[in-house]
């Protein structure tokens, strides 16, 4: 009876032992995967160029970088000008140098209000003159404010800004010319209408505040009143200068169909 009965420890050991089915390996899985190999990175060369150089990208970078750049230079010239102005209006207070640093802060408003509508109206490829006039015309703003207070220098130094002015705005109209504006030539000429009227009214405030400084050179007993008298024609110009502007650039946008009125 024992004989017939299988051995049970022996089945088990020949299963165990058993000979694995052909084309597997006892530890493998059933399914095989690829890993795909990785792309070769490309070689990367220094200096090696992001956009090529084109017709539209030429223009998009000229018209990106003009405006930015005139901004960055007059603020960073104004912002010697302004501590400037600020160290000495404090220094020596007084009524000429109150009124004569009301004078010169708006001066710096008015240099920046109108590079900011330039920029708007007009754009082209910048050159080394575009980057030598910003520096040369807004450094003209820093004497007038180291010289608070003094009724020569402060005058002659400003009659030597407006004419940095006149001069500014005769170059603005030889670069502006009808291509600016495209079919809309009414809207060039109000902008080369404004530009004549800034450069005459620059060359008038330029010679006027200039003899204030002759005649507050040579006449040394009336100080205050030639100081007060320049800074009296250039408050005027500036006012005359902001008005002008913000009605013939109404205009200007109002030919494109676009709404900013006057001092709004």
């Amino acid at each position: 009876m024992a004989a017939d009965l299988p051995d049970i420890r022996r089945s088990r050991r020949h299963r165990h032992t058993a000979t694995p089915r052909q084309g597997y390996a006892p530890s493998s899985p059933r399914h095989s995967y690829v890993i795909p190999a990785e792309a070769p990175v490309p070689d990367v060369v220094r200096g090696d160029g992001i956009q090529a150089l084109s017709h539209d990208v030429l223009v998009r970078r000229s018209l990106e970088i003009s405006p930015g750049g005139f901004i960055t230079i007059i603020s960073i010239i104004q912002g010697v000008a302004l501590a400037l102005l600020a160290e000495n209006t404090f220094e020596k207070p007084s009524l000429l140098a109150g009124v004569q640093s009301v004078a010169t802060l708006l001066i710096f408003v008015v240099v920046f209000y109108w590079y900011l509508t330039m920029s708007v109206l007009l754009r082209w490829a910048p050159s080394f003159l575009d980057a030598f006039l910003p520096f040369g015309y807004a450094a003209l703003e820093i004497p007038p404010a180291f010289f608070i207070g003094d009724a020569r220098a402060w005058n002659l130094w400003l009659s030597l800004f407006w004419f940095g002015t006149m001069a500014c705005m005769m170059i603005t109209r030889k670069w502006s010319p009808r291509s600016h504006f495209g079919d809309h030539v009414e809207a060039h000429r109000i902008l080369h209408r404004l530009l004549r009227e800034l450069q005459t009214m620059a060359g008038i405030t330029a010679f006027a505040v200039g003899l204030c400084g002759v005649f507050a050179f040579l006449d040394w007993t009336n100080q205050l009143f030639w100081g007060l008298t320049g800074s009296i024609i250039v408050l005027f110009t500036v006012g005359v200068v902001v008005a002008r502007t913000e009605v013939c650039s109404s205009q200007i946008h109002a030919h494109f169909g676009v709404h900013r009125p006057p001092f709004n």
